[in-house]
């Protein structure tokens, strides 16, 4: 293996490499020799090693900081070994740039450098503790580390990292994370432009401010803060010590903290060569969201007497609560003594009694400044006591590590001028980690008001949201400023109602609150992020007395902005290039508001307070989830089927969608056709018609106006035994496959969620459709009414359509009032008037849901002949699509979209009368 990096290094390489994001990813991303060869030698080395209890410790405690990162289960070796190589790599570009040597040190130095003592003996306190990644270090481990940080010293010799311009490292910190939970983490990073942008923004409004990121990743921010500082402020001694004191990241990821510590030290460069004494580097593996709890907890002495009270904060390690007095926090390095001397006093002490007297003398002679404390003494025995337990069985490696990061969060409040980042852009839904959910569910509806109202809109909020109004709250001086960058759904999504209006509270500055400072829209700047982005960026500051201000007059107010469009020739593009090529349209963002819908948009704020009519008669249809177990197909055979009893399996097209759990779901049986239903999904929508319906069994029964649900035991007992067979298969695949967040729920309320299904109204004679998101409205009228479906030549009969999830429908016995409500949606002035309500995505406008009935859309009056004239003409557009595609109009088209387009272009003169007809009814 060494040979191959000797001799890329001395025959292959014609000169000396300027280290960008693109080199570094070719010599060290994923399909690089280097990253093959390093992490299957470590792989191999891991399995070997990973049963010991002083390595199961690490690995334990890595995959808790995960989940909490994540929000689920994700960790696993390969991960493991990934985020081992990146450390180590991190670990010796910083090295090499501290340093400036040309040749490794011996073999003993390596183990120093990976343990982090070799940092210590060049002045740097913290770069690496015994972090996650310290095994490599470890005596059985060690023959393997060292030859594995030799084959990347020697593809690192290759750069010269005086160099460096750009934060090289984020974009193998992206690679490196497992693809899909970064999807859902929202874990992509921020390109230096922007992230330099931001920086000058804040910096320009003083450059000596003291800044924070909360939720650093990479510590690109941090990087360009301390490059552009020192630009501003020069090259000197008291620069290092203003930077030092005044830029500072935090990160629950623990390689994002690798990673950030070794950026920190790449920007500082040959500054570190001008401190004087030991430094210490300002990031640290904490969660900011989440703060270690205060608590009054009762202590005792050596001799079992009550001492009082002594107030702190809790947090659990492996399984055991440990108390830290409050008193401690007041002064950073006293803790972190604290923490050092309780963590040395175990380790001399591995397998000994040990006794509060003697303890109390260890803290005396090692020139402890509180050590005549008693309380506080007796605490830090307790804790000492605990790191002990975990010595004794090997299991002690991190956790004074650990300490002394996750209650650093409280040292940093209320301390920054600016707090500045790219927080994550998980979605509450999709964190599946039940406590965790909770905490955040308190913070986002109690604690602050981030959302109020519909309960469901919490599902898809943006954690980043949080992440802006508490790191504000938290971190922020009084009359701070915050920047933020954002998926753009800030600008419309109805979850985000609350943070547009201000309508949220802070929960500690309960006077405070925040202004909105500038906004600047990013959708159209590529190549950027899997979503639409923006930055927004917002004073705290106090809230105006009631007399000096109205909440109406607070909306009416226009916030500065910019528009960024253009596209770049690198993502990773710097700010000087990027300014070339971006076109800056300086706006002003309003507050628009549509009934009880908002976003910001340019021009003067719109305030539309009267919704339609038919707001409150539209409903969302049914939840038919898990698709797997519900929507089935009948295969042909040669010899037919019994239409009464015809045989059904699970459709190809729900197995192929499925989740991952439910993958592996296939039903197959008979079932009684009375339990057949048919419907469309969103995707099967054309203006004014449809495709072909999709079948379904569903275990109800329809009661007058409703359904009723049918359980498997009643089915059984009233003689539908297949249907019972059917539903007790459904239920056994649920209770083995359903995820954490559906364990309250059986497989039946599920399927009727918030009532979706059993609410339709069998005897309703029309339903008008339209899709819940897309870029375009599409709305159709669907008869409700037993659709055949051919099967080979057979008939199979249904007993009526059931609206999908994916759908809102509205029922009526009207034929006109369903007509009249299809010309209506179709239009394309109401495709314009609620594009500023829809949030984007990746391929542009989304989210619909209730937001077109905002619009004052009137109810269907049968004497008004513009109503008269729409019904008639929604009729004729239903039957030209009814008639175009019963003659083959949509070929072996698969497109959805270009189908739509078809249609709208065969209707455009009906669609210019309807949209004239439409503009007078909405005035």
């Amino acid at each position: 293996y060494e040979i191959y990096f000797w001799l890329d290094r001395y025959f292959l390489r014609k000169e000396i490499l300027h280290p960008t994001s693109e080199a570094i990813v070719g010599d060290f991303g994923v399909r690089s020799h280097a990253f093959q060869t390093t992490t299957n030698a470590l792989l191999s080395l891991w399995q070997s090693v990973k049963k010991q209890s002083s390595f199961e410790v690490i690995y334990d405690s890595w995959e808790k900081y995960l989940r909490i990162v994540y929000g689920s289960q994700v960790a696993g070796d390969e991960l493991f070994i990934r985020h081992t190589y990146l450390a180590t790599l991190a670990k010796l570009m910083s090295w090499m740039r501290i340093t400036d040597s040309e040749t490794l040190p011996d073999d003993s130095q390596i183990v120093e450098m990976l343990e982090g003592r070799l940092f210590k003996a060049q002045g740097i306190e913290n770069f690496i503790e015994e972090d996650f990644f310290s095994w490599l270090a470890r005596d059985e481990a060690v023959k393997v580390g060292v030859s594995v940080t030799r084959w990347l010293f020697s593809l690192l010799q290759n750069y010269n990292l005086h160099e460096l311009s750009e934060d090289v490292l984020k974009s193998l910190y992206q690679e490196l994370v497992d693809p899909e939970t970064r999807h859902d983490l929202g874990e992509f990073y921020t390109p230096d432009w922007l992230a330099h942008r931001m920086v000058n923004k804040l910096l320009d409004i003083n450059p000596s401010g003291s800044m924070l990121d909360p939720a650093c990743g990479s510590g690109t921010f941090l990087y360009l803060a301390i490059k552009e500082k020192r630009d501003r402020l020069g090259n000197s001694q008291s620069t290092l010590k203003h930077i030092l004191d005044s830029v500072y990241g935090v990160d629950i990821h623990p390689l994002a903290v690798i990673v950030a510590k070794t950026n920190y030290i790449l920007a500082l460069g040959e500054l570190l060569k001008k401190r004087k004494g030991t430094v210490t580097i300002p990031v640290y593996l904490a969660d900011t969201i989440k703060l270690p709890e205060l608590v009054l907890k009762p202590t005792f002495d050596a001799k079992e007497a009550f001492v009082p009270q002594l107030p702190g904060y809790k947090v659990e390690l492996d399984g055991h609560e440990v108390h830290l007095p409050q008193m401690l926090l007041d002064n950073l390095s006293l803790y972190d003594q604290a923490v050092e001397l309780t963590k040395e006093y175990a380790r001399q002490n591995k397998k000994k009694p040990i006794a509060f007297e003697s303890f109390g003398n260890f803290l005396k002679a090692q020139h402890f400044l509180v050590s005549d404390n008693a309380p506080l003494t007796q605490a830090l025995f307790d804790i000492a006591g605990t790191l002990k337990e975990f010595i004794d069985k090997d299991r002690d490696t991190i956790w004074a590590f650990v300490l002394k990061n996750i209650y650093k969060p409280l040292f940093l409040k209320g301390k920054f001028d600016f707090v500045i980042g790219n927080p994550p852009w998980i979605i509450f839904n999709r964190i599946n980690e039940p406590v965790y959910q909770t905490f955040l569910k308190r913070q986002i509806v109690d604690d602050y008001g981030l959302i109020k109202g519909r309960a469901e809109n919490i599902s898809n909020l943006e954690i980043a949201t949080l992440f802006l109004v508490r790191g504000a709250d938290l971190y922020l001086k009084k009359n701070g400023t915050i920047a933020f960058v954002l998926p753009r759904s800030v600008f419309s999504a109805d979850q985000h109602d609350n943070l547009r209006k201000r309508a949220f509270k802070f929960a500690e500055n309960t006077i405070q609150t925040l202004y909105w400072h500038e906004l600047w829209d990013c959708e159209d700047t590529s190549p950027l992020f899997n979503v639409p982005s923006c930055v927004v960026i917002a004073d705290k500051r106090e809230l105006p007395r009631p007399s000096l201000s109205t909440p109406a007059e607070e909306e009416k107010k226009a916030t500065v902005g910019q528009i960024l469009s253009g596209k770049l020739e690198r993502k990773n593009a710097t700010l000087s290039e990027a300014e070339e090529i971006l076109k800056v349209e300086d706006v002003e963002f309003s507050l628009h508001t549509r009934g009880k819908r908002s976003f910001w948009a340019t021009g003067v704020g719109a305030r539309q307070r009267e919704a339609s009519f038919y707001k409150e008669h539209f409903a969302r249809g049914a939840t038919i989830l898990p698709r797997s177990f519900w929507f089935v197909q009948v295969k042909p055979s040669s010899l037919g089927f019994n239409p009464v009893l015809p045989p059904l399996e699970t459709a190809d097209r729900a197995r192929e969608e499925a989740k991952e759990a439910y993958k592996n779901v296939f039903f197959k049986d008979t079932v009684e056709s009375r339990f057949i239903y048919a419907t469309l999904l969103s995707t099967d929508l054309l203006p004014f018609g449809h495709l072909n319906y999709r079948l379904l069994v569903l275990p109800i029964e329809a009661i007058e106006d409703h359904y009723r649900l049918v359980n498997a035991a009643e089915a059984r007992k009233s003689g539908f035994l297949n249907l019972a067979r059917w539903l007790e298969n459904a239920e056994q695949a649920w209770n083995v496959c359903r995820g954490a967040k559906a364990e309250l729920m059986n497989i039946y309320e599920r399927l009727d969620r918030v009532h979706g299904l059993t609410q339709q109204n069998p005897r309703a004679r029309y339903r008008i459709v339209y899709n819940k998101s897309g870029t375009f409205l599409t709305s159709a009228v669907i008869e409700n009414k037993q659709i055949e479906f051919k099967i080979n030549g057979q008939r199979l009969g249904t007993c009526g359509t059931i609206a999908d999830e994916m759908t809102y429908y509205y029922e009526t016995n009207d034929l006109h009032e369903a007509c009249y409500l299809a010309a209506i949606f179709n239009t394309p002035i109401i495709n314009k008037l609620i594009k500023p309500m829809q949030s984007r995505g990746l391929w542009g406008p989304r989210d619909i849901h209730k937001k077109v009935l905002e619009l004052p859309i009137p109810q269907f009056d049968e004497k008004n002949k513009v109503h008269q004239r729409l019904a008639k003409l929604g009729e004729e557009c239903t039957t030209k699509v009814e008639q175009w595609l019963a003659s083959g109009g949509a070929g072996n088209i698969k497109s959805i979209g270009k189908l739509r387009s078809m249609v709208r272009q065969m209707l455009s003169q009906e669609l210019a009368e309807i949209d004239e007809l439409v503009k007078k009814i909405l005035g």
